[in-house]
């Protein structure tokens, strides 16, 4: 038995083709098969692809809608910070250009300050030549022009006392002639010397007086209009109380000459009864008495 070898069994005749067959048909099925199977897992494959197209497709839709969307939000931040950059600018530049305009505005204020004091300074200067040479009637003069320039305080005050003081050296000057004309009875100087004294000093005491001799001079030279208007002046400035006494008695007698005989009346009347004991009483009431007679009577 162990070394014989076991011839084959004898095959019918017509089993081989058909094995052959069925093994031919189970091939071809199975070759069906797996092509269908290939061409359902082609199929698949295609469809993920295509799947897989269709999402880096939206992906890189995706990536550009947010590329876009940032680069709009970092265009519009730039913009912002532009725009806001730009309006401070824009306020910064107009505050220079006004604060420019300010100080050329002061620049130039300055410039006609600065030439206004020079001017003030020049005739300054000029107007002290005149109180230093002594020429007062001038300085006085020019005093009403040099007050109006921006002088320093203690050259405005320097100035008005040194007008000051030459607007009574000239009133007592003027005054000292008048009262020497005025008792040599040379009426024409001493109402020139007291018109004189006048025009520096015409309110206060020392004007009164004045207008006191003034008056009774011009009344003495026949002008009564005049005369009665600085006799009126001084009487209300009390000259009475001082110089004058006889001040109220040339005023009704000016009144008189100008034939206002009804108030010359009670001039005359108020001198008398005032002055009972002065030397021209007696002709104060007597004019009464004849202006009274004269005058006409009511109907």
């Amino acid at each position: 038995m162990h070394g014989r070898v076991s011839e084959p069994e004898p095959v019918e005749d017509g089993a081989a083709p058909r094995e052959v067959r069925r093994d031919v048909g189970d091939a071809h099925a199975m070759a069906i098969r797996t092509h269908n199977t290939v061409a359902t897992l082609a199929a698949s494959l295609r469809e993920v692809l295509q799947r897989q197209e269709r999402l880096e497709r939206g992906l890189n839709l995706n990536s550009f809608v947010a590329y876009v969307i940032f680069t709009v939000l970092l265009a519009s931040g730039f913009f912002l910070l532009y725009r806001s950059r730009a309006e401070r600018l824009v306020v910064e530049r107009d505050q220079a250009m006004q604060q420019r305009e300010v100080a050329a505005k002061e620049t130039a204020h300055l410039k006609d300050k600065l030439k206004a004091r020079e001017e003030a300074e020049r005739k300054g200067r000029a107007f002290w030549q005149l109180i230093v040479d002594g020429k007062k009637a001038e300085a006085i003069a020019a005093y009403p022009e040099i007050a109006k320039e921006p002088l320093s305080p203690v050259e405005a005050q320097v100035f008005q006392d040194s007008v000051a003081r030459a607007r009574a050296e000239i009133v007592d000057a003027a005054q000292a002639e008048g009262l020497e004309a005025f008792r040599a009875q040379q009426w024409k100087r001493a109402s020139t010397a007291f018109r004189r004294a006048l025009s520096y000093q015409d309110e206060g005491p020392r004007a009164a007086q004045a207008r006191y001799y003034h008056g009774v001079s011009l009344h003495k030279q026949g002008d009564y209009a005049e005369g009665a208007r600085q006799l009126d002046l001084a009487v209300a400035g009390s000259v009475e109380r001082t110089v004058g006494q006889d001040a109220r008695y040339y005023l009704a007698s000016a009144l008189e000459m100008l034939r206002q005989l009804e108030r010359a009346r009670a001039e005359y009347e108020k001198f008398a009864a005032t002055y009972p004991a002065h030397p021209l009483s007696g002709t104060a009431r007597r004019k009464v008495m004849e202006l009274a007679a004269r005058m006409p009577r009511p109907q």
